[in-house]
């Protein structure tokens, strides 16, 4: 598990990301001295244990990082919403409200992207261009 999220944020640094959305299941707040240096938003998963020590890690990495069952976060215009995903009712609610524009989330360890509208995925792949956000879901 380091290793693979030591990768992603190698990735994620040369292609200019300051800040990181990560899915959760971490599993433990031992994990987030990874990301030393960097803006994390971390949506809590059903694996972490200790919701505190791993909310009390994320604020001690500073720089506007957050945490949380569910985030909202907005970027170049685009409403966001993070969530682990283990609650298929919270995710269809965020996904069906109309208030996001995207909803990462994680739980199923699949890659994978799904648009509900045409213009949703077309505005994503342009704000990727500009966005200095990675994403590790």
């Amino acid at each position: 598990n380091r290793n693979a999220i030591r990768k992603a944020l190698d990735l994620a640094g040369g292609r200019g990301a300051a800040e990181i959305i990560h899915c959760g299941d971490l599993t433990s707040a031992a994990m987030m001295y990874l990301f030393q240096g960097w803006a994390l938003h971390y949506a809590e998963g059903n694996m972490d244990r200790d919701a505190g020590e791993i909310r009390a890690a994320v604020d001690r990495l500073g720089a506007g990082s957050s945490c949380g069952a569910e985030l909202h976060l907005e970027r170049g215009g685009l409403r966001i919403a993070v969530m682990h995903g283990n609650r298929a009712d919270r995710l269809a609610r965020a996904v069906e409200s109309g208030k996001f524009d995207i909803v990462f989330h994680g739980h199923t360890h699949r890659p994978g992207s799904e648009a509900l509208a045409p213009v949703a995925m077309e505005l994503f792949q342009a704000a990727l261009e500009t966005w200095t956000l990675a994403c590790i879901c």
